[in-house]
């Protein structure tokens, strides 16, 4: 069933005081259960408005649905999703 909560789950980042002596990414990622309850957040729109709006066409519907299956590591996204 899809998470109907309009707001998404904030992105774990680093704390100011310690990103200030660091080049490290500021934003850490997600979990894998916040990763899956944001996956859980699509709609599945027929007409697709985040691909039309990615200004490199990434098929994100694609990408969401390997995220809600589990499927993480880069060569099963990079093989499973289909370029249009």
């Amino acid at each position: 069933m899809p998470n109907m909560n309009p707001k998404k789950n904030p992105m774990p980042s680093q704390e100011p005081d310690v990103r200030n002596h660091n080049f490290k990414e500021v934003a850490l990622g997600y979990t894998e259960e916040i990763a899956l309850d944001e996956a859980a957040r699509c709609l599945n729109c027929k007409n697709m408005p985040c691909v039309s709006g990615c200004p490199v066409n990434v098929q994100i519907p694609q990408f969401i649905a390997l995220v809600a299956e589990g499927k993480f590591d880069a060569h099963t996204i990079d093989t499973e999703i289909e370029e249009d």
